[in-house]
């Protein structure tokens, strides 16, 4: 079995290199860490397992359902730059 992954535009079904689409992630996901961090530090919240609890039922929705699609959009020109016209219809097979 093969895995075919298309390099190209979203609305053909494509998807950026994995090192840009980790990058914009982390940009995404860093501010809203530490703003999620310093709020439970401010309200003194202990233990930490109840303190991480609350800042991965924060900031995983959030991050799937908000920050993800934004920081896809405001970065999408750089995502899917650079990508051959010749690799965007061809697709590369990956064999196990």
């Amino acid at each position: 079995m093969y895995k075919e992954i298309k390099m190209g535009r979203p609305s053909e079904g494509a998807t950026p290199p994995t090192w840009k689409m980790m990058l914009v992630k982390w940009l995404g996901l860093f501010p809203a860490l530490l703003v999620v961090a310093y709020v439970l530090q401010w309200w003194e919240i202990e233990p930490l397992w109840f303190k991480l609890i609350l800042e991965t039922a924060v900031l995983v929705p959030l991050l799937n359902y908000v920050i993800t699609p934004l920081v896809d959009s405001l970065f999408s020109e750089w995502l899917y730059d650079g990508v051959d016209e010749d690799q965007q219809h061809k697709g590369i097979n990956i064999g196990s």
